[in-house]
C-alpha cells in the first residue's frame, strides 16, 4: 500500500548538469530549502527531505524522475500540498510535473466532489448519454437578454447552463438581479417541460465577497456554481464546496501557462484532473482537442481519464471539453470520450439555428442517435403527498425580516416545483413557503402558489380555513358548488371542510398568496 506522495517530473538537464544532482536539488528545494550539508548538520533526514525513487532516460538530457515525500509535510491541506508539489521549482526551467500518486492517508482528508457523475445524473434524471451544456454570453447583454437565452436553452432540453466566466458584475445588487432573473427563467422552463436543467452562475469576486455571492445563490435554490480556481484560489473552491454542498463546475482560466511548454509546468491531467477533483470540482472544463487552444487528443484523453479513475472515496467528476465542437463533430466526440462527458458547446450551438430552443433540441437528437439514453424523473425530492398544499416543500433558509421581491421570486426562499403524476391530484404548481416555517412566532403561515397554464390544485377539504389573495393573472376558485373568478387583488375565503380547487384556464401564470393556520390538519380527499 502506498504510504508516501509520489511525484513524477520530466526534467531537462542544461549545460551538462548531472541528473542525479538535479533531482536531489528538487527534493531539497521542495522541502527544507537549504544546502544538503546544512540539513545534515541539523539532523534532518529522509523523513522530511524527498527521496529519489527512480530516474528513467527519455531522450538526450531528458529524464523522468520520481520523488516520494512524507505526506505530513503537506499539513494535509491544499495550499501546502501545492507548495510541496511545485512551489519554488516553478521558478526554475526544465521541470514539469507529469504524474502524481497519492496515499489514502492523504486523500482521506479531502471530501472531493459533492455530487460527482452519478449525483448530477440523479438530479437531472438523465443516464446513458453525454450531457449538453452551453454558456450565457456574450458579455454586454442585459440580464433580461441573458435570462432569455437561459430560458430557451432549458426549454429546448439542455441539461446544464453556465454563465460565461467573463460575466462579472460591478456590484452585489447587479449580481443578485442577474442571478435572480436567470434562475427564474430556468425554473419557468423546467416547470413547463418537466426537466431539471441546472443553472451555474459565475462566482468571481473579491475574496471578502465570495462567500456572500455563493450564499445568495444557495438562498435562491441554485444547485451549482461556476468558479475559476486559479482566479479565486484553489482552497477557496474547496471551502465553498464543502460549506454550501453545491455542484462545482471549475473553469481553467489562468492555468494555461502550465501546459504550453513540454519542459515546464504541471500537466493538464494532474492539474485540471486530480488536483481540481480534490478541491471539489464535480465538473472540470478544459479546452477540447481541435479547438482554438491547441490541446492534443492525448492531452484531453489523459485528463478525461484522470477525472474518472478510482481515487479511494473521491467521486468521479464529469469531464467537460469545450471549444472546437460543432453539430458535425458530435460523432467523433462520442468515439473519443464516451457517455460520461459534458459537451460544453457555446458559439456553435448559438449559431446553429436562429431559434436556440430548436438548435438545442437538434443537438440532443443527434446525441441520442449515438447513445442509448435512459431517463428517470429528476430528483426533486418532493413527491410523496397527495395534496399540492401538503407536499414536502423547500424550507431551507432562515428567519428573515425582509424578503426582497423580484419577478415573483423572494430572496431567501426557494420555490418548490410540483408536476402531476398518477398518484397526485394536481398539475403544474410552484409553491413558496414565505413565512411561518423559519422560526417566526406567528399563528399563521404565508405562502405563494403559482399555477401554470391548464394547471390546477388538488380537489380537497380540511378543518382549517384559509384566505386567498390573487396577485398575478386570473384564476378560478371552485368552492363547493360555486366557481369564482379571481382577478389581481381579489380576496377569497375558504371555510372549514369546504371542498375546493384552484384552476388556471388562461395562457398566463395564475399566482396567489395563501394564508393558513400554522398548526393545521392535513387535507382530505372529498
Amino acid at each position: 500500500m502506498l504510504k508516501k506522495i509520489e511525484i513524477t517530473y520530466r526534467v531537462k538537464c542544461y549545460h551538462g548538469e548531472d541528473v542525479q544532482r538535479l533531482v536531489r536539488k528538487i527534493a531539497l528545494e521542495q522541502t527544507v530549502e537549504v544546502p544538503e550539508e546544512l540539513a545534515a548538520i541539523r539532523g534532518i533526514g529522509d523523513t522530511i527531505i524527498g527521496k529519489t525513487e527512480s530516474i528513467t532516460p527519455l531522450d538526450e538530457n531528458l529524464y523522468l524522475a520520481t520523488i516520494s515525500y512524507n505526506p505530513e509535510i503537506t499539513a494535509y491541506q491544499l495550499p501546502q500540498f501545492l507548495n510541496v508539489l511545485y512551489g519554488n521549482i516553478s521558478l526554475l526551467n526544465g521541470i514539469k510535473i507529469v504524474d502524481i500518486k497519492l496515499p489514502e492517508c492523504f486523500i482521506e482528508k479531502f471530501r472531493g466532489p459533492n455530487f460527482g457523475i452519478e449525483g448530477i445524473r440523479k438530479l437531472l434524471g438523465v443516464y446513458g448519454r453525454p450531457l449538453l451544456s452551453t454558456a450565457l454570453k456574450p458579455m454586454g447583454l442585459s440580464p433580461a437578454e441573458l435570462a432569455e437565452i437561459a430560458y430557451n436553452f432549458a426549454h429546448g432540453g439542455g441539461d446544464l447552463i453556465k454563465d460565461d466566466h467573463g460575466l462579472v458584475d460591478r456590484s452585489f445588487d447587479k449580481f443578485k438581479q442577474r442571478i435572480s432573473l436567470c434562475t427564474r427563467a430556468v425554473t419557468k422552463a423546467n416547470f413547463e417541460t418537466g426537466k431539471n436543467t441546472i443553472y451555474f452562475p459565475n462566482i468571481c469576486a473579491q475574496a471578502d465577497m465570495l462567500e456572500r455571492c455563493v450564499s445568495f445563490a444557495a438562498d435562491e435554490g441554485i444547485r451549482g456554481i461556476l468558479i475559476s480556481p486559479f482566479l479565486v484560489g484553489i482552497d477557496s473552491v474547496r471551502y465553498l464546496s464543502e460549506k454550501f454542498n453545491m455542484i462545482v463546475m471549475s473553469h481553467p482560466a489562468l492555468t494555461g501557462t502550465h501546459f504550453h511548454d513540454l519542459n515546464h509546468g504541471i500537466s493538464i491531467d494532474v492539474l485540471l484532473g486530480t488536483i481540481f477533483r480534490l478541491a471539489g470540482a464535480d465538473i472540470s472544463i478544459y479546452p477540447n482537442t481541435g479547438g482554438r487552444f491547441g490541446f492534443t487528443q492525448s492531452d484531453c484523453k489523459k485528463l478525461h481519464d484522470a477525472l474518472r479513475h478510482p481515487l479511494y472515496h473521491i467521486k468521479p467528476s464529469f469531464p467537460a471539453p469545450a471549444g472546437g465542437m460543432s453539430f458535425d463533430s458530435i460523432t467523433d466526440m462520442a468515439a473519443l470520450y464516451g457517455s460520461d462527458t459534458v459537451y460544453l458547446i457555446g458559439g456553435a450551438l448559438h449559431l446553429y439555428n436562429k431559434s436556440l430552443r430548436k438548435g438545442t433540441a437538434d443537438f440532443l437528437i443527434k446525441i441520442r442517435e449515438i447513445f442509448d439514453e435512459k431517463t428517470t424523473p429528476p430528483d426533486l425530492s418532493s413527491n410523496s403527498a397527495h395534496s399540492s398544499c401538503d407536499m414536502t416543500a423547500n424550507t431551507q433558509g432562515e428567519l428573515l425580516c425582509h424578503l426582497p421581491f423580484n419577478s415573483f421570486l423572494w430572496h431567501g426562499r426557494i420555490p418548490t416545483v410540483y408536476k402531476a403524476s398518477e398518484h397526485q391530484d394536481f398539475k403544474d404548481i410552484i409553491r413558496h413557503e414565505l413565512t411561518g416555517q423559519y422560526g417566526e412566532q406567528t399563528n399563521f403561515d404565508l405562502r405563494y402558489f403559482e399555477i401554470a397554464e391548464k394547471g390546477y390544485s388538488s380537489l380537497e377539504k380540511h378543518q382549517h380555513e384559509h384566505v386567498i389573495i390573487c396577485v398575478r393573472g386570473v384564476g378560478q376558485l371552485i368552492s363547493g358548488e360555486d366557481k369564482i373568478t379571481l382577478n389581481p387583488l381579489d380576496v377569497a375565503y375558504v371555510p372549514p371542510m369546504q371542498v375546493h380547487r384552484l384552476i388556471n384556464e388562461t395562457a398566463e401564470p395564475f399566482g396567489f398568496f395563501c394564508i393558513v393556520d400554522h398548526i393545521r390538519d392535513k387535507p382530505q380527499k372529498p
